[in-house]
């Protein structure tokens, strides 16, 4: 085997597992963090502050997890709607999260609904 060819294979091999780990990091955080399906997980700085799991017509009022920097939605194939003091939303789409929520305000409600696109 020339060297071309072997430093290829070797290319190839790494940028597999480099994937696969992405691929595999939002596992590793939902366990870390304890968000696990089919949870929506808030977090202030990275520490989960609270979990919601219900599908709901209308709105859950938060508490300790009002403020939140962060959101995570851990299900599947349902939008979870978030309500800001504010008065603006944000839908997370089923596995989306956030790291920037006080930069659009202050989180209060959530809504989790069985639609994807909330």
């Amino acid at each position: 085997m020339n060297l071309k060819r072997s430093l290829s294979l070797v290319t190839t091999a790494a940028l597999t597992t480099v994937g696969l780990a992405a691929l595999a990091a939002p596992a590793a955080h939902a366990d870390e963090w304890a968000c696990t399906y089919p949870a929506v997980c808030f977090f202030k700085d990275y520490e989960r502050t609270g979990s919601f799991v219900d599908l709901t017509s209308g709105w859950q009022t938060l508490t300790s997890s009002k403020n939140a920097t962060g959101a995570w939605n851990t299900r599947n194939d349902d939008g979870a709607l978030l309500h800001f003091t504010n008065g603006k939303r944000l839908c997370l789409g089923p596995g989306d999260s956030r790291n920037d929520l006080r930069s659009i305000g202050t989180v209060d409600k959530i809504r989790i609904m069985d639609n994807p696109n909330c």
